[in-house]
């Protein structure tokens, strides 16, 4: 079973576990070229670079009047200039701004050719806009402006060839208006990393249960998460605790990317994942200094890595987040998306695990709305803790407790930034 966990003394830190994890597992090379619009959340290959400027000509950055700002000079407050407007010049029109001549447009627009600033609009007729109509057809400008006034040039915001987004950016829901912006509709992303996820234990099924069977959810879950960090998931059915049977599927998914047994990684007889990793390859962490999660492995079997995590849904879920997401992430080449984080009150104690670090779920009280929030340990029974936990709080190691109305930070389940 893998509730038979080795002493804390022979378990290896989470750093070093980490670590570990950055030596087996490589980047992968491979890629693909989807249109921007569907690669929310898939890590770039290759930077972005601009192939135009935005905005790609000079606009208006604000409603007003476009002029040449040379005409302007002599206006100085009590003598102003006088302006034709002159439309044939405008967003709609064809010609070149004359001499003391201005154009109505609005924010955005093109400046007409000839045109250096924009003289503003206000909400009156001199207060300190610089404007005055004097006759229909003519405007007068009050004060002088700069060449440059009231213009956003062409590639204010982006430059042509500047990396917008550098290689490993992992798309955002704002990216594909950007890239769409700069011309590249189109963008270069890292292949999805495949993952095998391979059940095991003594009477698991996938569908209903007989007598004595228990459904497989621990599997479900650590597919889950592998999707959502951008892993191409195959979910196996799940294997007995017969070695042969094992070895055969371990050898079956030495293709993939990573390999995740789930369960049987503790120290019973039937716990036969180390024997049969072992058997097969090298095993470089035996044991982890974290509950739950504790009887989590890592181990490369010709030249691939494999993720054991243990069988029970906490532990399966910890191990999961701590271990699996990493590795998952590197493969893709990019950061793993980062917990958004809360304070709340205890409103009853939180209780460490022999000298190692914990990871112990939680509920919000009344749904975790407001500034307020208090929160509740979670630790009923293995399914319903996982499904009612809405994070969960870290304790380091030699924290034995955290008592009742003290704050902590929670990391929130299902938001990431």
């Amino acid at each position: 079973m893998d509730e038979t966990r080795p002493p804390p003394a022979d378990r290896t830190a989470l750093s070093a576990v980490r670590d570990r994890l950055r030596e087996v597992v490589d980047p992968i090379d491979r890629a693909e070229t989807l249109p921007v619009s569907t690669a929310v959340g898939r890590p770039l290959a290759d930077s972005i670079v601009a192939r135009r400027s935005v905005p790609h000509y000079d606009q208006a950055a604000h409603d007003g009047f476009a002029v040449r700002a040379a005409d302007t000079a002599e206006a100085d407050g009590s003598d102003a200039t006088l302006f034709d407007i002159d439309d044939r010049a405008g967003p709609d029109g064809d010609g070149r701004l004359g001499p003391e001549t201005a154009v109505r447009v609005d924010a955005g627009d093109e400046l007409p050719e000839g045109a250096d600033a924009v003289v503003a609009l206000g909400d009156g007729l001199r207060h300190g806009n610089g404007l005055r109509t004097v006759t229909e057809g003519e405007v007068a400008v009050e004060r002088s402006v700069e060449a440059g006034t009231g213009v956003r040039p062409a590639g204010a915001d982006v430059a042509v060839e500047e990396v917008v987004r550098p290689a490993g950016h992992r798309l955002r829901p704002s990216d594909p208006a950007l890239c769409t912006a700069v011309g590249r509709t189109r963008v270069e992303v890292v292949q999805r990393p495949t993952v095998d996820v391979v059940p095991t234990g003594g009477g698991l099924v996938s569908g209903d249960p007989g007598s004595g069977a228990v459904v497989e959810t621990n599997g479900t879950t650590v597919s889950e998460f592998v999707e959502r960090w951008g892993g191409k998931v195959t979910y196996r059915d799940p294997v007995s605790t017969d070695p042969h049977a094992l070895r055969a599927a371990v050898q079956r998914d030495l293709t993939k990317d990573l390999l995740v047994t789930v369960g049987a990684t503790g120290r019973g007889e039937s716990d036969i994942v180390g024997s049969v990793i072992a058997g097969l390859g090298e095993v470089l962490v035996d044991g982890v200094a974290l509950e739950p999660g504790g009887t989590t492995t890592l181990s490369v079997v010709q030249g691939r890595p494999v993720l054991s995590v243990p069988g029970g849904p906490v532990a399966a879920f910890v191990a999961t987040v701590q271990f699996v997401g990493p590795a998952v992430t590197r493969l893709a080449g990019c950061g793993l998306p980062v917990p958004v984080t809360v304070d709340a009150e205890l409103d009853a104690a939180v209780d460490g695990d022999r000298g190692v670090a914990s990871v112990r779920p939680v509920e919000f009280v009344g749904g975790g709305v407001g500034t307020d929030r208090t929160v509740r340990p979670v630790d009923d029974e293995p399914l319903s803790t996982l499904a009612r936990a809405d994070g969960w709080v870290r304790l380091s190691p030699g924290t034995e407790s955290v008592r009742a109305g003290e704050t902590v930070s929670v990391e929130r389940r299902e938001e990431t930034v």
